[in-house]
């Protein structure tokens, strides 16, 4: 961020020089050294895409249930169901990322799909549908749903945040 800063400062100050040097400002250059120092330069708002809109229903959709403590039961059909439809939003969110070129745009929002990506394997490979044990407090299983379920939710904030540092409107 520093080195953003400084660089856009030089800039800046050279456009100012070379302003002076040749007889009059000139607009283009030093606005030109401005945007550089801004998050939007490297992605400009008009090619950034605003995923937000689209994917935030679709969340908060998949996080949600009908049925009051859904995973009170880890190892049950009914939570596994529930975790397997917030992963998938969130596979599919990954690959909207992937296609619209915006992985820089939404890092947050990555961390958070790459957390739910890790427990949706680790509750696959770890045999936590019909575990008995699965339940109980401390155990792998019950982490693993405990990452997708916070990870599905927390996604709803985490690309609002990507995209307010992005200055995307929303």
């Amino acid at each position: 961020m520093h080195a953003r800063t400084a660089l856009a400062t030089i800039a800046i100050l050279t456009a100012t020089l070379t302003a002076c040097e040749s007889g009059g400002p000139s607009h283009s250059e030093a606005e030109r050294a401005t945007a550089a120092s801004s998050p939007t330069s490297v992605m400009p708002s008009q090619a950034a895409p605003n995923l937000s809109t689209t994917w935030i229903p679709k969340l908060e959709k998949a996080t949600s249930s009908d049925v009051d403590g859904v995973c009170s039961h880890v190892g049950s059909q009914r939570c596994a169901d529930h975790l397997t439809g917030i992963v998938t939003v969130g596979i599919d969110l990954q690959d909207a990322i992937e296609e619209a070129g915006a992985k820089r745009v939404y890092p947050r929002s990555g961390d958070q799909l790459d957390k739910m990506m890790r427990a949706s394997d680790g509750y696959t490979n770890d045999g936590c549908l019909h575990d008995p044990l699965a339940d109980m407090d401390g155990s792998s299983c019950f982490k693993h749903s405990l990452d997708i379920m916070g990870a599905g939710a927390s996604l709803q904030f985490t690309m609002q945040t990507d995209e307010i540092r992005w200055q995307l409107d929303g």
